[in-house]
């Protein structure tokens, strides 16, 4: 028997489905009349349609707005060795700029963390993965929604990871440089010369360190604390502690050949993971929440991995808007 759905699940969903409906240029005066009543009937239909409304707002902003002109100057630039971090910076206070007389709101389009990752050294956009090498031969790669700063002189070697996620991969070198890595909350060093590990920022103040080859060394920004990890280990840590070691997992490395492998994920994390590769929401009942995902799946191909969601397990996924999606039992 299937569990029935949450309310709250349900609400999103008619909600989306109003959004969609009168997003539609043929949407009838009837129909609009309709959608009042509906709004009217239940506090919880406010609360809805206001969370939905604003996840399509966050959407267009760069469609539908003043700003989509001067964004795209920014990240159409940013990426041209010419063009200097001067230029860049008044492109990116020009778009603060027209957030500020009224355009839109700061909150509403992500400016904070986007004025962070235009302002640095490398950055990807939602969906995009990146991979590169530095002069000093150490290899980066940058999973979607991004950024790194880098800061090398003859005594050290230090890349700061502003936003999202970096693989990283340093070879032995003969001058025995330091090879280091900064983030929100700590700072890691490799102990060994030749080091593999990818360092994650998570949603609540914390971050992930993985290491596939060599050792460690984990040191909380504000906290005398440090912790060797080793090859095969990963520890979440925010900037003043740090938890127990767990053994590494897959998908911390996976994504840079373009693929999410996993063995016994909640279908919840999963669906936050795969998330991250789109723009928009994905409202999941709570009553599949806890169903297990096995398997190995494409990053970059949310409609794919869709697909291979519902033949996998008794769900309906239903896409009202490009930008929202409805997963529920069958």
């Amino acid at each position: 028997m299937t569990p029935p759905k949450s309310s709250n699940f349900i609400h999103l969903e008619e909600a989306s489905e109003w959004f969609a409906i009168l997003s539609d240029e043929s949407v009838s005066n009837a129909e609009r009349d309709a959608w009042l009543v509906w709004l009217e009937a239940n506090i919880e239909h406010r609360k809805a349609w206001k969370q939905v409304e604003s996840v399509g707002a966050m959407f267009s902003s760069f469609q539908d707005n003043p700003l989509q002109q001067s964004v795209g100057h920014v990240l159409g630039s940013s990426g041209s060795r010419d063009m200097s971090r001067r230029q860049m910076m008044k492109g990116i206070m020009s778009v603060a700029g027209l957030a500020s007389l009224g355009w839109f709101s700061w909150e509403q389009t992500a400016l904070p963390s986007m004025v962070a990752s235009w302002a640095a050294d490398f950055h990807t956009s939602v969906g995009e993965m990146s991979h590169f090498a530095l002069a000093d031969g150490t290899k980066v790669w940058l999973n979607t929604n991004s950024a790194m700063n880098r800061a090398t002189s003859s005594s050290f070697r230090q890349l700061t990871l502003v936003e999202g996620e970096a693989l990283f991969e340093a070879d032995d070198r003969i001058d025995a440089t330091p090879f280091s890595v900064a983030c929100k909350q700590a700072v890691m060093t490799s102990v060994t010369g030749k080091a593999r590990f990818c360092i994650r920022h998570l949603s609540n103040q914390q971050a992930i360190l993985a290491v596939y080859d060599g050792a460690i060394t984990l040191a909380p920004l504000s906290s005398g604390a440090v912790k060797k990890v080793s090859a095969g280990e990963e520890v979440i840590f925010d900037e003043q502690s740090i938890g127990h070691i767990q053994p590494v997992l897959a998908i911390h490395e996976s994504w840079t050949r373009g693929l999410l492998v996993v063995d016994d994920m909640a279908l919840s994390d999963f669906i936050a993971e795969v998330g991250r590769y789109r723009h928009g929401y994905i409202n999941l009942d709570p009553n599949i929440a806890s169903l297990r995902v096995v398997g190995t799946y494409p990053a970059q191909d949310v409609n794919l991995v869709f697909d291979m969601l519902e033949n996998a397990f008794p769900i309906q996924i239903k896409r009202v808007l490009p930008w929202w999606a409805s997963i529920y039992a069958a």
